[in-house]
């Protein structure tokens, strides 16, 4: 199956972010790689592979720390716009790549909510939504969640994920990251 590269389209940035601006896209940004890294087996070869297919720069991918090697104290490294736009079309690079896991992840959700039943008693949703908690709570995150808001958080980015792995989810992704409000 043959991948091809995405190109940034009509996303220009025409107005530069403020330092909030970006603290806020950077956590953005990085919750869309938690609800990827608990759906999707991400490691770092796996980053870096999707870096070369890119043609990106792989010392971006030094700097990516994934959730399940953080630790608690640890901080996320903070990117600027190009780096963030990097690391966008990576994300969406391996999310296309597992479309199909995604999809079948969000058919379920839907599925499990119509019937008013608890996700986590799928196997796959179950599995999602305890990783997800897991990095959530294991790496110090400033947003104070309860469980339930947690859930709630997972569901919303993992439907955001099924977005970010079609026809032009980068440009959505970029975008989403700009409307982004904490």
């Amino acid at each position: 199956m043959s991948q091809s590269v995405p190109t940034w389209g009509d996303t220009p940035l025409t107005n530069p972010p403020t330092p909030q601006q970006l603290d806020q896209m950077q956590t953005h940004l990085d919750l869309v790689l938690l609800a990827s890294e608990s759906l999707i087996p991400i490691d770092a070869d796996m980053l870096l592979q999707a870096a070369l297919d890119l043609d990106i720069n792989t010392t971006l991918v030094e700097k990516v720390q994934l959730w399940s090697n953080r630790e608690a104290d640890n901080s996320i490294h903070r990117f600027s716009v190009e780096q963030m736009r990097s690391l966008i079309l990576i994300i969406c690079y391996i999310s296309q790549q597992h479309q199909e896991l995604i999809r079948r992840a969000v058919t379920l959700l839907e599925q499990m909510t119509v019937q008013q039943k608890d996700p986590a008693q799928t196997t796959l949703l179950g599995n999602y939504l305890d990783h997800f908690q897991d990095f959530y709570l294991n790496s110090g995150n400033n947003l104070q969640l309860s469980p339930h808001q947690q859930v709630k958080l997972a569901s919303k980015l993992l439907i955001d994920l099924l977005f970010y792995s079609g026809d032009n989810g980068y440009d959505r992704l970029w975008l989403a990251l700009l409307d982004y409000k904490s």
